[in-house]
């Protein structure tokens, strides 16, 4: 059986706290506006009801314009994102539109933009499935390769793992010692062992080392709360910085590789039964 993965979806990744400006407000005072108060867009409304939306690229404080119309992006289905919409499918979403919103009753409830995959919700998700492959590697390390020392593991690597365990069995709760390894050892060994890479799904031990560096690297950023999405203005994926795109790609890869080993049965709940 497998264990229930942290979900998250659009709902729950938006600004809830939703303030939107007037229609008859001059296009440069709607820019001092969304820069006074750190908005990269804002819902428009006219008689009471939403018509569109302005974003900061679009306006600035030399426009002197009477209204928005000139402005405002309408709001249509193209900008409309449903709050029980997936992680994946919001993250692959921004990566056609760097903006989207949620709405309810004629009212917008919500503003989903590129800077929201760097919230707690995201995090949250990514962690779960970055420890959830920790697991896999672990239990394929464990089955495939018992002389995992020997492998390209650093001496520093190697005493940390010994005296983590060490500390564990102080205190008599020690598991096997590949269980105080880091991810980062736990990537090294799985690249430098064809058995390993292959039931990965990687084709060359290039490949593992380039993708499972990538995800390390995710994986140290979301555990020190660093950014996840460095460049929220691109979608490029070869743009400075990890873009939306960048991301959307390493997730592939998580799931992809979480497939290959439990379709090889290295799942740890297989291993568990």
């Amino acid at each position: 059986m497998t264990r229930n993965l942290y979900e998250s979806t659009a709902a729950e990744l938006a600004t809830g706290s939703v303030e939107h400006v007037s229609y008859d407000t001059a296009p440069d005072a709607a820019a001092k506006w969304l820069e006074t108060n750190g908005y990269d867009a804002a819902p428009v409304n006219k008689d009471g009801d939403p018509v569109g939306f302005i974003h900061e690229s679009d306006i600035d404080t030399e426009d002197t314009d009477d209204t928005l119309e000139t402005v405002l992006t309408p709001l249509t289905i193209n900008y409309i994102i449903s709050g029980d919409t997936t992680f994946a499918e919001s993250l692959a979403a921004l990566i056609d539109e760097p903006i989207y919103f949620l709405g309810g009753h004629n009212q917008i409830t919500g503003i989903l933009t590129r800077a929201d995959l760097n919230t707690p919700p995201a995090r949250m998700y990514l962690f779960d499935r970055i420890t959830y492959l920790e697991e896999h590697l672990r239990e394929l390390i464990s089955a495939e390769v018992s002389d995992w020392k020997q492998t390209p593991v650093s001496t520093d690597e190697l005493d940390g793992i010994e005296d983590r365990y060490a500390d564990a069995k102080a205190a008599n709760v020690e598991l096997s010692e590949i269980y105080y390894a880091q991810f980062s050892t736990l990537s090294t060994i799985v690249s430098s062992v064809e058995s390993c890479w292959q039931q990965c799904g990687f084709s060359t031990t290039g490949e593992a080392q380039s993708r499972l560096h990538d995800i390390t690297e995710l994986r140290n950023d979301v555990a020190h709360a660093n950014l996840l999405v460095e460049n929220t203005d691109s979608d490029e994926f070869l743009s400075s910085g990890r873009t939306t795109e960048n991301l959307y790609t390493l997730l592939g890869d998580i799931e992809r590789i979480l497939t290959s080993l439990a379709d090889a049965g290295y799942a740890p709940e297989i291993a568990a039964e």
